[in-house]
């Protein structure tokens, strides 16, 4: 029989859990890995994997993670998982349903979703969220407005799923995530895909919300932190894997989207 686990509560170690406005963040810690039990979560949340390896099952969907996908849940939603053989980290955000309420079902959509994985900005809003956390900045006017935001990727992840995207489109995105480690060029991408540079840029962002350009560089900053959790890696080392020109352009992008340094958030991650 599944278990039906309550808010804030998750199978694994909590390892440190903030509580703002009735919300809950969590960092949860399976040390080594294992099959977990059948069971369902009552509030709905979001999660992103940190560090290891995590195969999730709901129905016929299966999730296979690596550090630094994001999901979200809907509450009731049950689910089987097995964790990654080196153990897995993640961190958890609750949707109190006292909050879902006052949005009067503008999210039903992503409240009563399947499970899926989420968009580059979901990933690094919830990477910036833990940051927030773990530095202890998070207020319950900045979790609300981060909470709408993920809420809205969730609800247009799901519409964009169900919309079937142009073939050149899915072409595009896999050049994009070929080339983690070089500036892109749009002129090229344009010509691989017999396209006009104006066209594709246009369709592009119709599609996604971003140019080309933003969504690349937002594709390697996720990279990036990725590659933090190496403690044994240079930052001048990722930078140049994940396509920046020096560390300091790399030191750049990374604080205007995560909110911290490079260095500051690899300590944040391997901090147990």
């Amino acid at each position: 029989m599944a278990t039906q686990l309550a808010a804030g509560q998750y199978l694994g170690a909590t390892t440190r859990r903030v509580e703002c406005g009735g919300a809950m963040l969590s960092e949860v810690l399976h040390r080594q890995g294992r099959a977990l039990p059948p069971h369902g979560h009552e509030a709905s949340y979001f999660c992103v994997l940190l560090d290891g390896g995590y195969v999730e099952q709901a129905g016929p969907t299966v999730l296979a993670y690596r550090p630094f996908s994001t999901a979200f849940h809907p509450e009731g939603l049950f689910h089987v998982d097995r964790i990654g053989a080196s153990g897995a980290r993640f961190f958890m955000v609750d949707v109190p349903r006292q909050w879902s309420a006052r949005w009067d079902g503008h999210f039903d959509a992503a409240l009563n979703a399947a499970p899926g994985f989420l968009s580059h900005d979901a990933a690094l809003l919830l990477a910036r969220l833990y940051g927030w956390s773990r530095r202890e900045l998070v207020s319950a006017e900045l979790l609300d407005s981060a909470l709408c935001e993920l809420l809205g990727d969730a609800a247009g992840t799901r519409a964009t799923r169900e919309t079937r995207r142009p073939g050149w489109m899915n072409r595009c995105v896999e050049m994009l995530h070929a080339r983690i480690d070089a500036p892109v060029s749009i002129a090229e991408v344009a010509r691989a895909l017999d396209l006009h540079p104006v066209y594709m840029t246009r369709e592009f962002r119709r599609c996604f919300g971003r140019t080309v350009g933003e969504y690349s560089r937002r594709m390697r900053v996720r990279a990036a932190c990725r590659l933090l959790a190496d403690r044994g890696r240079p930052l001048a080392e990722i930078a140049a894997a994940t396509g920046f020109a020096d560390q300091s352009h790399f030191t750049r992008l990374f604080t205007a989207i995560i909110g911290c340094g490079p260095g500051q958030y690899r300590k944040l991650l391997i901090e147990t």
